[in-house]
């Protein structure tokens, strides 16, 4: 299939979105339409209480349908999504360089900067009219994550990418393309979230499913194809423009990014020490990726990105896989070794805490203070080895008499009395299942570093003073004297016990509990809304069934049978139009109602009577004219 025609059945196919969704809303308020009717009607016996719960079921998927077209028309999204928008006086050094590379690739129209916390570059068209056909403003949003870890040169090519999709009017393929992508996407998690949330609402979502995975299936065959194409047109275009080796560079140094972007935050951020965050998150990225255990880390890392296939989702690979974008840029030329990220500290601008916590949901979901990246980096190394600290009284307890009281005296005492080995040994045993490699002395260090920390208090000390003596203790035999001098020196009573638990216990920061608490209450709404379509439809349904006229009732002629004596119930229906029935007529039938009806069937010959006549005078007494 050529270009132009994937794109005009991508148009049609979102066209066809809007119209499919249209004509299933207008069913179905003609089916619910219909329901009330059916219910109110003259000759109806039965309430159809079927079909208020179909109503009430099918509310929440008619809702997710329509939501989807309303995002999609107005390209309507998250605030955390939107990212933060920065001015020249904010970013000057980024804002500059985007200038320069639009009057390189002849682009008039300005663009906008927006900085986001994924670690990508994406130019959009947004506030555009008539499905993306006229232009609109240009947003190119940057993530900060690149511009902390990535040198000026590669965030530079990046910039040029984005800026030749500009200059392709790739951006007026992708408004629509987006809409439609927006649109399937909306549908589909609303209706995997509303089914999951409710049973009465699951049995009604097989028609929308279907109907929605048809067209993410339509999606993938006809306008994937089509990004991958462009994507690979702006790679050339920049290319030409910038230089071949430098964008293959900072195609892998993104893609290297990404993975150290996504570890950083779970190891770093979402397990905080007590609630406590670091100021710029983004520049304690940058400043972690210097870490000597990092740096040795990114020639496998880079192997690793290079030779691994495209992100395929549901939707479909948008992106070609980046050995084949490297192949077509470089042919059978080599990658040159990067050996690790020096960023450019002008590029990332500082944000306030307030847009922070609207980049990363983790610093909005929690009060807690932040400090500054080297003070808070202290804190996490500390926090990270507490476990060690358990470890390291559990092993000293093992190898004390039973009952002895556990003080840091006692485990400095154990140092100089030639058990080091020993306790590192129990030390390690004890942390062999969290994954520990590091050598025994090296793990006793550690702890008894934290150890040493957890004494201190409100002290303020110098780190690497401290650390040295600690090491000096664990490495070398009779130097803990130094150690015991400096804390003393501190106001540190080594003779405190250290049984309770209270005192050694560090609060870490768990992961954010927003999704959880997000889909409990969406089963909670959604259950809600439900109950409160239901009832309202029964209370509406039930009173229109009270009030629809009654039926008229059915009245009964009795007919005497001349020939049985007996008489029979004839039903008729009512009307206007109503005429009795006939019988046929006998020739003596009286036709005075008073009359003797069986005068005809009587013996017309008289009747003798034998009956004794009355006397005169009891005839007189009974007749009063004879009186």
């Amino acid at each position: 299939m050529s270009h132009r025609l994937r794109l005009a059945c991508a148009a049609l196919l979102l066209l066809s979105f809007y119209a499919g969704v249209g004509l299933s809303v207008l069913a179905w308020a003609a089916l619910i339409v219909m329901v009330f009717v059916s219910t109110g009607a003259e000759g109806a016996t039965t309430f159809p209480a079927p079909g208020f719960l179909f109503f009430a079921g099918t509310a929440p998927l008619v809702y997710a349908l329509l939501d989807a077209v309303r995002r999609s028309l107005f390209l309507t999204g998250t605030q955390e999504a939107q990212g933060v928008a920065t001015s020249p006086r904010e970013a000057a050094a980024l804002h500059a360089l985007v200038d320069e590379l639009t009057r390189r690739f002849g682009i008039r129209e300005p663009v906008h900067i927006r900085l986001t916390r994924q670690a990508c570059a994406e130019m959009s068209d947004e506030d555009t009219r008539y499905l993306g056909l006229a232009d609109g403003n240009h947003v190119l949003s940057v993530g900060l994550p690149l511009l902390a870890a990535l040198p000026r040169d590669q965030v530079r090519m990046i910039l040029a990418h984005e800026c030749a999709h500009l200059s392709l009017r790739h951006h007026r393929v992708r408004a629509f393309t987006v809409r439609l992508e927006l649109s399937l996407t909306v549908a589909r998690d609303s209706l995997q979230r509303f089914g999951g949330a409710n049973g009465l609402v699951a049995t009604y979502t097989a028609f929308p499913r279907a109907l929605t995975g048809a067209y993410i299936r339509l999606f993938r065959w006809i306008v994937q194809p089509v990004r991958r194409r462009q994507e690979l047109e702006a790679d050339a275009a920049a290319a030409a423009a910038c230089g071949a080796p430098l964008l293959a560079e900072a195609l892998v140094g993104q893609a290297m990014t990404e993975r150290l972007w996504g570890h950083f935050q779970q190891v770093f951020l979402e397990a905080a020490p007590a609630g406590v965050l670091p100021t710029d998150p983004f520049k304690g990225f940058g400043a972690a990726l210097s870490n000597p255990g990092i740096r040795d880390r990114l020639p496998a890392l880079r192997t690793e990105v290079v030779t691994v296939s495209a992100v395929d989702t549901e939707f479909g690979s948008s992106h070609p896989g980046l050995g084949e974008r490297i192949r077509r840029l470089l042919g059978s030329a080599t990658l040159a070794p990067q050996s690790s990220f020096r960023p450019d500290p002008a590029l990332l601008p500082g944000l306030p805490s307030g847009d922070i916590a609207r980049l990363l949901p983790l610093y909005a979901s929690t009060r807690k203070a932040t400090l500054p990246w080297k003070q808070w980096l202290a804190r996490w190394a500390d926090q990270h080895d507490a476990h060690l600290t358990t470890s390291l009284l559990d092993a000293v307890r093992s190898l004390s008499p039973r009952g002895r009281r556990i003080t840091l005296r006692h485990v400095l005492l154990m140092l100089d009395s030639g058990e080091r080995m020993t306790l590192a040994r129990a030390v390690e045993a004890r942390l062999s299942k969290t994954g520990h490699d590091s050598e025994p002395l090296d793990l006793l260090a550690r702890a008894l570093l934290v150890l040493v920390r957890s004494r201190l208090g409100e002290h303020t000390v110098r780190r690497s003073l401290l650390r040295d003596l600690v090491t000096d203790a664990v490495r070398r035999p009779a130097h803990t004297s130094r150690l015991s001098l400096y804390l003393a020196s501190l106001g540190v009573d080594e003779d405190e016990p250290l049984d309770s638990d209270a005192q050694l216990t560090y609060t870490m920061r768990t992961m954010s509990r927003k999704l959880p608490e997000k889909g409990g209450e969406l089963v909670r709404t959604l259950r809600r809304a439900t109950l409160t379509i239901l009832v309202v439809g029964l209370t509406a349904g039930g009173c229109y069934w009270n009030m629809r006229p009654a039926p008229k009732q059915q009245h009964t002629v009795v007919v005497p049978d001349r020939r049985s004596g007996t008489s029979t119930d004839s039903p008729t229906l009512p009307g206007p139009g109503f005429v009795a029935p006939s019988y046929p007529s006998y020739p003596s039938y009286p036709s005075d109602p008073l009359a003797d009806p069986f005068a005809p069937y009587r013996d017309p010959r008289p009747v003798i009577t034998v009956l004794p006549q009355p006397a005169p005078a009891i005839t007189s007494l009974l007749d009063p004219a004879a009186r």
